[in-house]
């Protein structure tokens, strides 16, 4: 893999503070290694970021590093915990490659990988053009409901992820509204004239609707705590705002549609009244308790 492109001194900054922040220590190979910057140039940046931050950073003789003191505080470096853990994520999931991560040599860790939903690149590459251009598609399309591909012509405006596959939202010509189609269940492409479809015409997309979740009043006191604990919610609620394009899959992803294995979920709906009229429109009912 190439180096990182040497970028200026305000991003290794960036990096100084963030290794002192979740490693607890930085020397100047560190810095060496990732910028591919020399050991003088290393030094002037450890230096600068002891001008502007004193109260966090010292040097350590005995471990011949900078290590952060006990009253750090980042001055650059996110604070939130996602910043670390969806780098380690993406490291661990091959969707990061080290020299693209300030995350250098994380703990050990796993995580669990979802079968792969396919999106070929020059499918997406000319989803992406006709969105930018404002062009129809021409595209050979299998659907769930019809034994085999048919020809459909749409109107893409957006791309979504529904928490485990990819998918396009478009302008349908042949049912006259708007539908996702799954990316993997394009076979064939093809870039037609513009579109006259107004993007901001589809309603859906541009709704959004809140959705409240609580802990499932059957569990006990304690397991209740820990889903509030869980989840961070305040006053056993936890308000979540979703794209109504998106609300069926955000739905069923945590498990809120309405089931009928009997197992008892650990959260619940608790505003499913409010959102009567979107079930209705699908055919369920809602799940609040």
């Amino acid at each position: 893999m190439p180096k990182p492109a040497r970028w200026g001194q305000e991003r290794r900054l960036e990096f100084i503070d963030f290794r002192l922040y979740w490693s607890g220590r930085i020397n100047r190979s560190d810095l060496v290694d990732f910028f591919s910057v020399s050991v003088p140039q290393a030094s002037l940046d450890l230096a600068r970021y002891r001008e502007i931050a004193p109260q966090n950073i010292e040097y350590d003789p005995a471990e011949r590093a900078y290590v952060a003191r006990s009253e750090f505080s980042p001055i650059i470096a996110p604070k939130e915990a996602d910043a670390y853990l969806n780098q380690v994520l993406g490291l661990e999931l091959g969707i990061l490659q080290p020299n693209m991560t300030f995350v250098g040599s994380p703990v050990d860790a796993a995580a669990i990988r979802n079968p792969c939903r396919n999106v070929d690149a020059s499918v997406l590459r000319i989803v992406l053009q006709a969105i930018r251009s404002v062009r129809i598609l021409q595209i050979k399309y299998q659907s769930m409901t019809r034994a085999f591909p048919s020809e459909r012509t749409i109107s893409p405006h957006a791309i979504a992820f529904d928490g485990s596959r990819w998918h396009v939202r478009a302008f349908c010509h042949e049912h006259e509204d708007f539908r996702d189609f799954v990316f993997a269940r394009i076979l064939d492409i093809a870039l037609r004239e513009n579109s006259t479809i107004d993007p901001s015409s589809d309603i859906l997309w541009k709704r959004e609707i809140e959705v409240i979740i609580r802990p499932n009043p059957e569990l006990t006191q304690p397991q209740r705590t820990a889903i509030e604990l869980d989840f961070g919610m305040t006053n056993g609620r936890l308000a979540l705002s979703v794209r109504e394009a998106l609300l069926f899959y955000f739905l069923k992803h945590l498990r809120l549609l309405p089931s009928t294995n009997g197992i008892s979920e650990h959260i619940v709906l608790a505003n499913g009244e409010e959102l009567a009229p979107f079930f209705a429109d699908h055919g369920l009912a809602p799940e609040s308790k």
